[in-house]
């Protein structure tokens, strides 16, 4: 196989795999919203926003939205991690 056919088999690769990425939709359940990660950990949605600014790998987020205002939301999992039950 030559450069340019390798080359050109790559992009095709490439294309293909960025076609099927972008039809693969995140699962809502494995996220949730600031209000209801600030519940799991007992804390505030403004300290939920807080951590994510200074601890952005702790709790995974994603943005939903193609604007600066979009959603964000933290993955489930990782914060259920924390998960602080609520006393009454």
């Amino acid at each position: 196989m030559t450069k340019n056919e390798m080359n050109l088999l790559a992009t095709m690769v490439a294309e293909t795999v960025v076609q099927k990425l972008k039809g693969a939709r995140i699962s809502e359940a494995e996220y949730v919203d600031t209000k209801e990660a600030a519940r799991i950990l007992g804390v505030s949605e403004t300290y939920m926003r807080f951590l994510k600014q200074e601890y952005p790998d702790k709790y995974p987020t994603i943005k939903k939205g193609n604007t600066p205002q979009g959603r964000v939301l933290f993955r489930r999992d990782a914060l259920l991690k924390d998960f602080r039950p609520e006393t009454t």
